[in-house]
């Protein structure tokens, strides 16, 4: 593992304590962010399928009453009342925090729900065609929110682990390298300097026990 480019010195490894610190803090924040990003994707991926299972059912039975309608009243009858429909219908959008993450919040406001059409030519089938595809209109709503979360917060998961992942096999490890090799250069130095000193203090007590030994000259 390469180390970092600093020189081994105690304003060095200080420095670097402390970054390995907060590295080793963003590391922990990061896991919990990632533990919690998968389980509510899970959660959200248990409420697709609920969502997707309702979604198949509400639109079997709107093709169903389509079906029924076209043989009762046939294809021309249904294109002149659909001409005939004025509904306004809403779709609001709003955002809200998910699991830490900015996702939307959709609102499907559906329009009155009176026929704006007359009765002659018509059966109560066309009503319960128009009540179903109403339901399966606010049903897809539901479902594009959902999906459009789930696909925002695995985009923020795999952002957070590559994160994780430069932490624990780059970052980390370098710092911890680094401090290592400071931590020996520096020990080094203070075994080199503590022997220097001693021959230092051998020379000098070397010399004194000479000047001691030589006799005096008396002139």
């Amino acid at each position: 593992m390469p180390r970092l480019n600093v020189p081994p010195t105690k304003s060095s490894q200080l420095n670097l304590k402390r970054d390995l610190n907060m590295a080793t803090e963003g590391h922990t924040l990061l896991e919990q962010k990632r533990e919690l990003l998968v389980m509510e994707i899970m959660r959200l991926l248990d409420s697709a399928r609920q969502i997707e299972a309702e979604l198949q059912a509400r639109q079997k039975q709107a093709y169903a009453s389509l079906r029924r309608s076209l043989a009762r009243n046939g294809s021309l009858a249904l294109q002149n009342v659909a001409s005939g429909i004025q509904d306004s219908h809403d779709v609001t959008h709003e955002t809200r925090v998910t699991a830490g993450i900015r996702t939307p919040s959709l609102q499907v406001r559906l329009g009155e729900s009176r026929p704006q059409y007359g009765f002659a030519g018509t059966d109560s089938t066309m009503d319960q065609m128009r009540r179903d595809f109403l339901a399966l209109l606010e049903i897809v709503g539901r479902q594009a929110e959902l999906e459009t979360t789930i696909w925002l917060l695995a985009r923020e998961l795999k952002k957070t682990q590559r994160r994780v992942n430069a932490l624990e096999h780059i970052f980390i490890p370098n710092y911890q390298d680094t401090l290592h090799y400071i931590a020996e250069s520096l020990e080094g130095k203070e075994l080199e300097s503590f022997f220097t000193m001693k021959m230092i203090k051998k020379k000098l007590d070397g010399n004194c026990s000479e000047n001691r030994q030589q006799p005096t000259k008396i002139h």
